[in-house]
């Protein structure tokens, strides 16, 4: 017999320059979306099979928040920093507590400012970061 494993969303973290965020969106809240082409296959016209490995590890992060969400402020004001200093770059963590995935990038920034959209309803802020190069990073199961 098989082990129930369990998902809990309320149990994922994004700690962003060290600070927390929170407020997320109702659902899809994160995307990690490797930039590189991981491994490369070669086949000749022989038959002979290569391989190559892309030296590419950065990353782009989606974090999707309520247009409510107090963080909302507080990204805006990290990009703002990069846009005048070219210089604000702070580490990024992304980690279920209920599961085994643990992304890690010493070096991150908010890549533009999201589309804002005001209406009736609560909506999301998609905020995109890019990340320097990540070394093994884990996109793991559930407990």
């Amino acid at each position: 017999m098989s082990d129930v494993l369990t998902y809990d969303p309320k149990k994922n973290i994004i700690i962003y320059g060290g600070r927390q965020l929170t407020g997320f969106a109702e659902d899809d809240m994160i995307t990690i979306k490797p930039l590189g082409d991981g491994m490369q296959i070669y086949s000749g016209a022989d038959g002979e099979v290569g391989r190559s490995v892309d030296p590419n590890s950065t990353f782009e992060v989606k974090v999707s928040l309520a247009t409510s969400s107090k963080s909302n402020d507080y990204l805006s004001e990290c990009y703002n920093k990069d846009r005048r200093t070219g210089s604000y770059m702070l580490p990024l963590t992304i980690k279920d507590l209920s599961g085994s995935t643990l992304f890690f990038a010493k070096q991150a920034w908010v890549q533009n400012f999201p589309e804002s959209k005001r209406g009736r309803k609560i909506d999301n802020q998609d905020w995109t970061f890019n990340t320097g190069q990540v070394n093994d990073p884990v996109i793991g199961g559930n407990d």
